[in-house]
């Protein structure tokens, strides 16, 4: 059984091999074949409940184990990913810092899935804007900035 955040309920479909990892086995991929899922979310844990069939003859697999899952999320169009620190949230936004046409522009974004130091963001973003690498809300919008060379170190 596993638990599947709200956001990726849509992406869940019976027949679907999923793989998963468990830390008593680091660095061995096991494979399991999602059967039946709850079509229910928890509202505490904001999840659904999937359930998994997983051919375990070597009996390495016990319960209780804690998978760490690589979920099968697809999406219906590309999506960008932002370095973790270009999100700034304050109590009333989540957003990022573009640069066009040397003005800071405050867009307004929300977090997808995070991979490394890489968050996915959904908003009014394109491939190729320029993004303050590093966001705060003190770059108020409509300020001038100078976009930088890329370091070559």
């Amino acid at each position: 059984m596993v638990p599947v955040p709200e956001p990726y309920t849509g992406d869940v479909e019976v027949g679907q091999t999923v793989k998963f990892s468990v830390p008593a086995f680091p660095g061995q991929m096991f494979h399991g074949k999602i059967t039946r899922f709850a079509h229910s979310v928890d509202m505490k844990t904001r999840t659904m409940p999937v359930e998994m069939d997983v051919d375990n003859a070597s009996g390495l697999l016990a319960p209780g184990m804690f998978p760490e899952v690589e979920w099968p999320v697809r999406r219906s169009t590309p999506t960008l990913f932002v370095p973790d620190k270009a999100i700034v949230t304050t109590t009333e936004l989540t957003f990022v810092i573009r640069v066009r046409q040397e003005t800071a522009e405050w867009v307004k974004v929300r977090k997808g899935q995070s991979v490394g130091n890489l968050i996915e963001v959904f908003g009014d973003l394109s491939a190729g804007d320029f993004v303050v690498a590093r966001g705060t809300d003190e770059l108020r919008p409509g300020t001038k900035v100078t976009i930088a060379p890329p370091s070559r170190t």
